[in-house]
């Protein structure tokens, strides 16, 4: 959204997302950008930064009341903001067409979740991961979500007027491209998908939308990377330091992925110093036995007492369902918020699950410092017991050796 902000020192860009983990990892290209930027865990409050990133924690709701949220944060930041990038999944979970649609009366939508980098990619307006149509990898089947992940069919099905821009391999001139954008605005499109395979795609497609008036931006964390150049932000807010010598980790694994689950994996082989606790998700249902969770706890007090990093990890057993996600998160909050005064970092896997445990811990606002790994992002919570350094990383992003990677890399930033 092309329209300065009314007041100074209000946000640049605005970024609302449906989870945390895309919250953050979509701001990154802003962090590495110079620019001052806020998570924030919720749109009640006007926060003060070069670029805020609101998760309004939207991906589980129903699309009515994620419709609510996007238009009362919309409400609240009216004129506090310059530009508008929206957030989705890049898999397209959650309410994705209802909170494009919620959010056009600012004017055209340019869509483009691809993230290239991690193998998402969009072809004939459909969602592809590695070449799979996503509805057929186990990113939609964990979740039992039925359909077609088709974004113009997506679109169309909540009345929004809808066209389709090839960028992905277009020989075309720019001059060209930005013409045919102008024309789908004075036609009337609200929504335009675009086809994207290359991260140039994105950038190209950053750069030459930037020039339109009447539009904001809907993508994942790829398009994230190309937006404050493309716009022409940049600053010069210093990277936040972090507590020198090794921070006493806190690292969970709540996230269905398969993906997750190996990269723990890995990790556990590679180091022998690492606590390792697993939960059933029956351990934390409202049912389970008060003396397991007794149990559970005195491990972690033992083993935090004692200096000890810990993974805890929530078992990929065959009677997890997905529905029961937010609830298992709440119970692993429960569990795990009130000993963060015990760690100086978190590592947190699921966007619900990292959720969960700083809102337990009443964190509602983190710094953005920077991506550790591809598709993670490295967050400071100011808290009681000193500053908190938070990784959060989506499941299904990384390739098998990601946790190693941060790990091994901790010297160079403590």
């Amino acid at each position: 959204m092309n329209v300065p902000s009314t007041e100074p020192g209000h946000a640049k860009l605005l970024i609302m997302a449906d989870d945390l983990t895309g919250t953050a990892d979509s701001a990154v290209g802003a962090a590495r950008a110079g620019l001052a930027t806020a998570v924030v865990l919720g749109a009640e409050h006007i926060e003060c930064a070069d670029v805020v990133a609101i998760d309004l924690d939207s991906r589980v709701v129903s699309a009515a009341e994620a419709t609510q949220r996007h238009r009362l944060a919309l409400a609240t930041w009216q004129g506090h903001f310059r530009f508008l990038f929206k957030k989705i999944d890049s898999t397209l979970r959650g309410n994705v067409a209802a909170e494009i649609a919620s959010l056009s009366s600012i004017g055209m939508a340019i869509v483009a979740p691809a993230y290239p980098a991690t193998g998402r990619t969009t072809r004939g307006g459909r969602q592809y991961l590695n070449g799979v149509p996503v509805e057929e990898t186990e990113v939609w089947t964990n979740e039992g979500l039925q359909g077609r992940a088709d974004l113009v069919d997506m679109l169309t099905a909540v009345a929004l007027e809808t066209a389709t821009l090839d960028l992905a391999g277009s020989g075309e001139e720019d001059d060209h491209v930005l013409a045919v954008l102008k024309a789908y605005q004075e036609r009337g499109v609200q929504a335009l998908v675009c086809d994207i395979e290359s991260d140039a795609d994105l950038a190209r497609l950053a750069a030459l939308s930037a020039r339109l008036d009447g539009v904001f931006w809907v993508g994942s964390a790829g398009l994230g990377e190309h937006l404050p150049a493309a716009l022409g932000l940049s600053g010069s807010h210093k990277k936040m330091p972090t507590r020198s010598g090794h921070p006493q980790t806190l690292i969970v694994i709540g996230s269905m992925s398969g993906v997750s689950h190996r990269q723990a994996e890995r990790l556990l082989e590679s180091i022998d110093a690492l606590t390792l606790i697993d939960i059933d998700p029956s351990d934390l249902r409202q049912e389970a036995p008060r003396d397991i969770v007794s149990a559970l706890e005195a491990r972690l007090d033992a083993a935090l007492a004692q200096r000890c990093d810990v993974m805890v990890r929530l078992r990929q057993n065959e009677d997890r369902r997905a529905g029961e996600g937010p609830a298992l998160s709440l119970a692993l909050a429960r569990l795990l918020s009130p000993r963060l005064g015990h760690v100086e970092r978190l590592i947190a896997t699921g966007g619900a699950t990292a959720r969960a445990i700083l809102m337990g811990a009443d964190i509602t606002r983190l710094t953005l410092v920077d991506a550790p790994d591809t598709g993670m992002a490295r967050l400071l919570a100011t808290t009681a017991a000193g500053p908190l350094e938070v990784i959060t990383k989506a499941g299904g992003f990384g390739d098998d050796h990601a946790f190693q990677r941060v790990w091994q890399d901790q010297t160079r930033h403590h």
